[in-house]
């Protein structure tokens, strides 16, 4: 009887686990760059701000972007060890002490300002190759 309770309660958490670790990939952008695309990239396709930006502005924004992914990274990277701490600690022996488990950090923020800078990189790329900007050098 023991078992099955321990069986039951085991599929119950990874079902849970697999559940709260889940999520949908964003959709894809229009393809505009590849060898094979349907359509080239035109400045109609890009904000009236983003238009009136010169290369200069497009790089600096570029370094700007690339500081603050890094920061962001910086963030997630540390909770990351803290969580892979508690996670070690709450499962010590084989016994899982779950309102130790609450007290990681899923970084929802960080991750989700993260994405919103790797779409306004891509914009740049997009936008300075269209205007055939030269390569940024390393901030």
């Amino acid at each position: 009887m023991q078992w099955r309770f321990s069986k039951l309660l085991l599929s119950c958490l990874g079902t849970w686990f697999l559940v709260g670790c889940a999520s949908e990939a964003p959709p894809l952008p229009a393809d505009t760059t590849s060898v094979n695309r349907v359509r080239d990239l035109t400045l109609g396709d890009f904000t009236p701000e983003a238009r009136a930006m010169s290369c200069d502005d497009i790089v600096a924004d570029r370094h700007r972007i690339d500081d603050d992914m890094q920061k962001l990274n910086d963030t997630v990277n540390s909770n990351r060890s803290h969580n892979e701490t508690l996670v070690g600690f709450s499962s010590f022996g084989g016994i899982v002490f779950a309102p130790l488990l609450l007290a990681t950090e899923s970084n929802d923020t960080e991750k989700g300002q993260i994405a919103q800078l790797y779409e306004r990189r891509d914009t740049l790329i997009k936008l300075a190759s269209l205007r055939h900007c030269p390569l940024p050098t390393a901030s």
